[in-house]
């Protein structure tokens, strides 16, 4: 008897796909100067204006919001007038171009005004402060915490957890001290208490997980009376205001336990470090990698990459080195390889993209043969675990090339830099943000805003649907798409991992304006691929550019009861795979976390195994609860909005 399972990917009237970032695609010089140690122009507070911007500094503070605007706060830099420590405000919209002072000082050292603990106030705000983490919230409220700077009066290191809230224009202080310097209170390892707080420290990497908690890890600060590096790991719960010491040590300077690489412990922890970076994979998993700090005995950069499971509350040792001040590897840019790898470093700044891959940018570190300041970009597989060098030069301490602002050209670069600041936006798109290195000749401090496209390519098709059926051993893909002339072919690729690619085949195109159908099959797949695996179209041109269409996932062992979500954080799409029994119509509902229904939609399926893809770029950043209700019941699962 043959067995068909249907899978399919809709988007209507849209163009669904997106250019991956690769060695060709262009930087964008889009904002701020091309020279360094320029002054910020502040215009009127919460109004935007084509001559504001922000004055060159290191190490700030980022937020993005849910409409997709970039926030920034504070660094060590540059003011209307003078240099020093910052407390300002800024708000950049990417699709206007226009940056607004929204809130804070236009002058350097100010003291910080806490006003009432727990109470929001217009006059509250925090002191001039650098190297502070930050958070976003599921309500779209901005989180601040530590930093090196100014506390009520004094000049120090903070523990101070602010709440912005950026319809009211007001900042709350919510937790911590008001003066500087406090060593922190643990408690019992696992167990929240009102008392307990993080010590005062700069340089420490935070995240938010589905349950909409905040977590905290390491930096340069104080465990108990002496300052250090740590490596203690915090949750902070919104609701009962209280922190949690889940793991890692309450004392400074500790070295790390490796373990053996790819397997997790108990005992495995990485040594205490700061100016690490961080990201969120679509299981919720922190990946963690180097700064500066401790191997298993000294001090020094690292380019160690761990794994945290905060449900079994243990780190993996990924990969990477576990000794310090190690040399890159680049291998050919564009190619992934096990032996590729960034050499130690720290202040680099990072994304995610669209695809769940983590991307590295710059910092000060360790080429091939030296250490400097870095402007290399560098991309990471989850699944293979496996580095690209896929922007960037292989050398240190080199200088920008701007282009003109506003113009995409591949010849453009950023310089050099270590501080600098990261936001993907809506989109995906990647934006890089001031930092101290290299202008076009010299280096300073820089407040250049720069921008590199995922979404660089602009082809003659419009891919309206891609679905794909199991028949038998075979899987029988279809799409429908509109071209016109200049089109060349599809390319259709396979993944066993969702992140190598292999070409399968081409279907040529037939460039015309109606709406055709296309049909590819891959013989004997079911034989070859044991588990879940992926397909994508690249859709080719006559001039040699490409785009990738959304990817479809499908996993034909998935069992009757549960609900999978790829990807998860999810920034435009989630795909929603299930099992259908039978022929019939199945309901997915979008809830937040208050069990408000933001989204529903109803869909008629075939038996079997199925995936829908659910466009959310209409939702706010914040956690939801996706519920598919069809003829086995209702499953649920939780996802991550960016």
């Amino acid at each position: 008897m043959k067995t068909t399972l249907f899978f399919m990917v809709y988007v209507l009237y849209t163009v669904s796909s997106f250019a991956q970032i690769a060695p060709a695609t262009p930087w964008i010089w889009m904002h701020g100067d091309n020279t360094s140690n320029k002054s910020g122009v502040y215009g009127t507070p919460g109004i935007a204006a084509a001559g504001n911007k922000p004055g060159a500094r290191n190490y700030s503070t980022t937020w993005r919001d849910a409409a997709g605007n970039l926030w920034l706060f504070g660094g060590t830099g540059y003011s209307a007038s003078a240099q020093g420590y910052l407390n300002d405000l800024w708000k950049y919209n990417p699709v206007t171009g226009l940056w607004t002072w929204v809130k804070g000082d236009n002058t350097t050292g100010r003291p910080g005004v806490y006003g009432t603990e727990g109470i929001a106030g217009g006059l509250n705000k925090p002191g001039a402060s650098y190297s502070s983490v930050s958070w976003t919230d599921s309500n779209g409220n901005l989180w601040l915490f530590g930093g090196f700077g100014y506390g009520s009066a004094s000049l120090g290191l903070l523990n101070s957890l602010w709440k912005y809230n950026p319809a009211t224009n007001e900042w709350t202080w919510i937790k911590g001290s008001s003066t500087i310097n406090p060593a922190g209170v643990y408690g019992s390892v696992g167990v929240a208490a009102a008392t307990n707080t993080p010590g005062a420290r700069y340089g420490s990497q935070t995240w938010v997980d589905a349950a909409g908690q905040l977590w905290l890890y390491g930096g340069y600060g104080y465990a108990g009376s002496v300052a250090g590096i740590l490596n203690d790991l915090w949750k902070y719960d919104p609701a009962s205001n209280q922190w949690t010491w889940v793991k890692g040590d309450n004392s400074i300077n500790q070295p790390a336990v490796y373990g053996t690489k790819g397997v997790a412990g108990m005992g495995n922890k990485p040594g205490a470090r700061y100016g690490c970076v961080s990201w969120q994979d679509g299981a919720g998993r922190v990946w963690l990698f180097g700064g500066y700090g401790y191997d298993e005995t000294f001090a020094g950069n690292l380019n160690d990459m761990w794994r945290y499971d905060a449900v079994a509350n243990q780190w993996t040792w990924i990969g990477g080195d576990k000794l310090r001040d190690q040399k890159a590897v680049f291998g050919v840019q564009g190619v992934a390889a096990a032996a590729n790898k960034p050499g130690s470093r720290y202040v680099s700044s990072s994304w995610n993209d669209l695809n769940g891959e983590l991307w590295l940018f710059g910092g000060y570190g360790y080429d091939a043969v030296d250490a400097g300041y870095l402007n290399d970009l560098w991309k990471f597989n989850t699944t293979t675990c496996n580095w690209t060098w896929v922007k960037g030069d292989n050398a240190i301490d080199q200088r920008g090339v701007y282009g003109t602002q506003g113009v995409p050209n591949v010849m453009n670069k950023s310089g050099a830099r270590t501080g600098s600041v990261s936001w993907a936006d809506n989109t995906g798109n990647f934006w890089l943000f001031g930092g101290y290195g290299y202008d076009g000749s010299n280096t300073g401090i820089l407040n250049d805003l720069w921008k590199l496209n995922s979404n660089q390519l602009t082809l003659p098709v419009h891919l309206l649907q891609f679905s794909g059926m199991m028949d038998g051993n075979d899987i029988r893909l279809k799409w429908t798409a509109e071209e016109t002339s200049g089109f060349s072919h599809y390319s259709v690729q396979r993944s066993e991992d969702g992140g190598q690619f292999t070409t399968i085949g081409m279907v040529d195109g037939i460039n015309n304006s109606s709406r055709n159908d296309f049909v590819f099959s891959d013989r004997n797949a079911l034989l070859l691929l044991q588990n879940k695996f992926y397909y994508r179209l690249q859709l080719v041109d006559k001039d040699g550019k490409f785009t990738y269409s959304k990817i479809i996932r499908f996993d034909p062992l998935q069992h009757t009861g549960t609900v999978k979500l790829f990807p998860n954080p999810a920034v435009e799409s989630v795909s929603v795979s299930f099992v259908q029994h039978k022929k019939g119509t199945a309901m997915v509902r979008i809830t937040d976390m208050t069990g408000k229904t933001v989204k529903q939609i109803s869909y008629p399926f075939p038996a079997g195994a199925v995936s829908q893809v659910i466009e959310v770029s209409e939702l706010s950043r914040g956690v939801y609860v996706i519920s598919v209700s069809n003829d086995g019941g209702v499953v649920q699962q939780r996802f991550i909005k960016h």
